[in-house]
């Protein structure tokens, strides 16, 4: 998608107290995963490559754990030397010269970016319904007419966090402590110049510890994805039949960043692969483990790794239906099911790609979605796939 995006991730967290003492609101750990990559994941999925997170708060945090480029998603944390507001923070985008889409880095809500971008005319802003929120929110009750924001005495809706801004408004913003919301926002209200987009998908803000216990379960409804499995040969790396040297192993177009997004994102990467080479007596099993341990040290420059590896090198010539080993040969779902279990995947938080028929049967024998691999680059099927996925 040709915007640019903002995230703005420089606040104090005061209101949390201990809790943002050593940690920033967006990098605090829900399920395993930072608070921002939740948003990041909804972000990248929607084919937006160039984000910028605004920092400020333990900045060099941000600029760590962030700050990268994977294929052609680039991920730029701009740090501001002193607190400026969350107005002021976006005075650093003035050099970029466009219009943006501006997420808060403290609240999520999953919403259809592209009808909200539908217009491109107008300074807008995503409303969402007030369930649970009271004092913690500024611009709380507001409402739509004719297409533009109001305030209103009580409305059920309120600031979701979510902002398009036009480049005369940014433009505008003076290096300085600025609010967003009462020097930006209540003024384009005011003068009728906002326009709105009302979402009734779940809210969820951790500005407070009471919404931050409620984050777990929001959350693991809002984007659940914890892993991706994928098949090996064919999928990954090009398949020239029973591949168990690391100098036969040819990378397909995108894999590497493929794997290094879903790590970014913190969603595992497990390879489910039939290796009968081994059964039929044309490599060890010592070979296979060998070429995986060098994978993962060429992933390694990388900043990347596959997280876990299930193989079958069952010989299908020679083993009988019923045997318990053959249950892990695909099309039969035995070596899913123990990834399932060992790394807690249910059918709703992970998904198998795969080039086989094979593949396919596996997963609906284990009760997973399939995604066949296309002939295009993995990371732009993965995004695709997740999105998919996550009926987003």
């Amino acid at each position: 998608m040709k915007i640019n995006l903002a995230i703005l991730a420089g606040g104090l967290g005061t209101r949390l107290k201990k809790i943002t003492k050593k940690t920033p609101k967006p990098l605090i750990n829900i399920n395993d995963r930072e608070f921002i990559k939740y948003i990041l994941i909804y972000i990248i999925v929607n084919n937006i490559n160039k984000i910028y997170i605004l920092v400020g708060y333990k900045k060099y945090l941000f600029l760590k754990k962030l700050n990268k480029k994977i294929g052609n998603i680039e991920i730029k944390c701009i740090p501001e030397s002193k607190p400026l507001g969350t107005g002021g923070a976006l005075s650093s985008l003035k050099k970029i010269g466009t219009d943006f889409l501006i997420f808060n880095g403290d609240s999520i809500s999953v919403f259809n970016i592209k009808k909200f971008l539908k217009s491109k005319k107008y300074n807008k802003i995503l409303l969402v319904k007030n369930r649970i929120y009271k004092s913690n929110n500024q611009l709380n009750n507001l409402s739509i007419n004719q297409n533009k924001v109001i305030i209103k005495d009580k409305s059920n809706f309120m600031n979701g966090g979510v902002y398009y801004l036009k480049k005369d408004i940014i433009q505008k913003i003076p290096l300085k402590k600025y609010s967003l919301e009462n020097e930006i926002l209540f003024k384009l209200i005011e003068k009728n110049k906002l326009r709105g987009m009302k979402n009734y998908n779940q809210f969820i803000d951790i500005g407070i510890k009471k919404n931050l216990r409620k984050a777990k379960s929001i959350l693991n409804d809002l984007i659940p994805i914890k892993a991706v499995l994928l098949d090996r040969d064919g999928t990954i790396n090009k398949n020239y039949g029973y591949v168990h040297k690391f100098e036969n192993f040819k990378w397909l177009k995108g894999s590497i960043d493929a794997i290094r997004l879903l790590n970014y994102l913190k969603i595992k990467v497990i390879i489910i692969t039939n290796q009968s080479g081994i059964g039929r007596g044309f490599y060890k099993k010592q070979d296979f483990e060998i070429l995986h341990e060098k994978i993962n040290i060429y992933l390694k420059k990388y900043g990347s790794k596959i997280d876990d590896v299930y193989f079958s090198d069952v010989n299908p010539d020679k083993e009988k239906l019923l045997n318990k080993l053959y249950f892990d040969r695909k099309p039969q779902p035995g070596m899913i099911l123990k990834c399932m279990k060992k790394h807690k995947l249910t059918k709703k938080n992970c998904f198998f790609i795969g080039d086989s028929y094979t593949d396919k049967l596996a997963a609906k024998n284990a009760g997973i979605t399939f995604y066949k691999k296309e002939n295009k680059s993995l990371l732009i099927q993965i995004r695709k796939n997740i999105k998919n996925f996550l009926n987003i």
